[in-house]
């Protein structure tokens, strides 16, 4: 790809970034997309094919810089998910797609390769703990990371009208609740 054509590439997946995490999938509107990318819509389809293509990619892509941002660390589950919040607190469009992804209710808008080996791996890695005594086994693996995530994503998606809203030391007491919780959960 030409330099100009990865620029434009990936202005379009900023502007899908900010446009689906606002719409959803249904809602989002490819107009709305192009102008903001500065892209023709013919440019856009050219590149991904689709809508539906864009918001996998968009989502890929953010799922991407989250893997990369916040490395998973089997030693301490509850220092993990306190640096999950942290990051998804301060990049909160992350969280929404992946709420739009799971509203949509097909399961092909998930990066499936990308986040069935992450998971992959980070199950190998629990239940070698859970072998070597480090993590309870009173919570099977699957079931544990699926409590972290709640309870990461617990203030952006709790019934209140400050889910996403908070100040740095809010987002620290937070994090320092996540952080316990979890390691009260992986406790042996």
């Amino acid at each position: 790809m030409k330099p100009d054509a990865s620029a434009t590439r990936a202005r379009i997946v900023v502007a899908a970034r900010t446009e689906f995490a606002a719409h959803g999938l249904a809602g989002a509107r490819v107009d709305r997309i192009a102008v903001a990318a500065k892209a023709s819509k013919e440019r856009l389809y050219a590149y991904f094919g689709d809508k539906q293509a864009l918001f996998r990619a968009v989502v890929e892509d953010g799922f991407a810089t989250y893997v990369e941002s916040v490395p998973f660390n089997v030693e301490d589950l509850g220092e993990y998910a306190a640096r999950e919040y942290r990051h998804l607190a301060s990049v909160p469009e992350e969280h929404r797609l992946l709420l739009w992804a799971q509203l949509q209710g097909d399961g092909e808008l998930m990066p499936s390769e990308s986040v069935h080996t992450v998971l992959a791996d980070r199950r190998g890695a629990i239940e070698a703990a859970q072998k070597a005594g480090s993590i309870s086994t009173a919570i099977a693996v699957d079931d544990l990371l699926t409590l972290i995530f709640g309870i990461v994503s617990a203030w952006m998606t709790a019934p209140r009208g400050d889910c996403e809203v908070a100040d740095e030391e809010e987002i620290t007491r937070r994090a320092s609740v996540i952080e316990n919780a979890v390691r009260r959960l992986c406790t042996p």
